[in-house]
């Protein structure tokens, strides 16, 4: 299991790499950050002179690049542009919310989609299935912008109605809320960032269970008599789970992707909402770093999907 894990970190390194460079690459196509600062009137001539050596926008762009990398391997992430301060303390103070909001919609989506998705794979073609497959192609459907701000709207009817504004995120530090006010302000983002999950996991889960259920294994050990319910967890769930932790392990980054539209329509000082207006005002470090912390994070989780499939299957551990 060991050397599974160290050949998959391995190989992800030339993965990092080709993403570290292309996203380099492709933020010097747009406006440059030093053109934009020269046009800025809250920037002297010696600002621009200072920050172009800072930075090293004078130099070549491979020259750039190989800089900035190996900083970021070191833990020295640069310095923001627009807000002259550490990038990493800009990133560290936002990171803790991203990764809660998008850790608590994982394991919410999980809760929901895999038992509905085994209910109705073992009560196929009843009313509960077509509902269910009814409400859940209605959810893929839905643009999660359009579900987040309907649930914004129906946070503001139950605001008017309760007098206060438990769902909304208004100033301060999240470190500074208490627990109850942390689960207000991160219900509805955790509902409109689940939604879709729970539609595509649970039919996915649906058309696995499905089709190991008609395997010739489990209806010889129904044959033998063996209770339901032990055949279908024992035997049926378990084979159904390695698919499920790859899809999982993949969806990973629309989650990730999908915090930076929820965080902005309900206002969420994370992640999403950092590299947005780092985008906007082009801080390319920021930018980069944001961008190198979530290739590293999917790096992350399919490691330990690998460790998931040699706990769930034993033939994985001797690869």
């Amino acid at each position: 299991m060991g050397q599974l894990i160290i050949k998959r970190m391995l190989l992800a390194i030339p993965t990092l790499f080709v993403v570290s460079v292309l996203m380099f690459l492709l933020l010097f196509v747009g406006p440059n950050p030093l053109e934009m600062l020269q046009q800025d009137p809250g920037f002297t001539a010696e600002d621009v002179e200072r920050l172009t050596k800072l930075y090293g926008w004078d130099q070549p762009v491979h020259r750039q690049y190989i800089d900035w990398a190996t900083g970021f391997v070191r833990g020295d992430w640069g310095e923001s542009i627009q807000q002259q301060v550490p990038a990493r303390d800009v990133i560290m103070e936002r990171l803790p919310l991203t990764l809660l909001l998008t850790g608590a919609s994982m394991m919410f989506s999980l809760m929901i989609a895999i038992p509905i998705g085994a209910y109705i794979a073992i009560n196929k073609y009843s009313k509960a299935d077509y509902f269910a497959t009814a409400a859940t192609f209605a959810m893929m459907a839905t643009p999660s912008f359009f579900l987040a701000l309907l649930l914004q709207l129906l946070a503001l009817q139950i605001g008017d109605w309760r007098g206060g504004e438990m769902f909304f995120y208004t100033a301060g530090a999240p470190r500074d809320l208490t627990f109850s006010e942390l689960v207000g302000r991160l219900t509805l983002p955790i509902v409109a960032l689940s939604l879709l999950q729970i539609a595509g996991w649970s039919r996915y889960q649906r058309s696995q269970l499905v089709t190991v259920l008609e395997s010739e294994y489990i209806k010889a050990a129904m044959a033998k008599g063996l209770p339901k319910r032990h055949v279908y967890i024992k035997h049926a769930m378990r084979n159904t789970m390695l698919p499920i932790i790859t899809i999982v392990a993949i969806d990973l980054a629309t989650l990730f992707g999908g915090a930076v539209i929820t965080e902005t329509i309900f206002a969420l000082p994370g992640m999403g909402t950092l590299l947005l207006d780092s985008v906007n005002s082009r801080d390319v470090v920021v930018v980069l770093n944001i961008v190198m912390i979530g290739a590293f994070l999917m790096v992350l989780f399919n490691a330990l999907a690998d460790v998931m499939y040699g706990v769930l299957d034993p033939r994985v551990r001797v690869k």
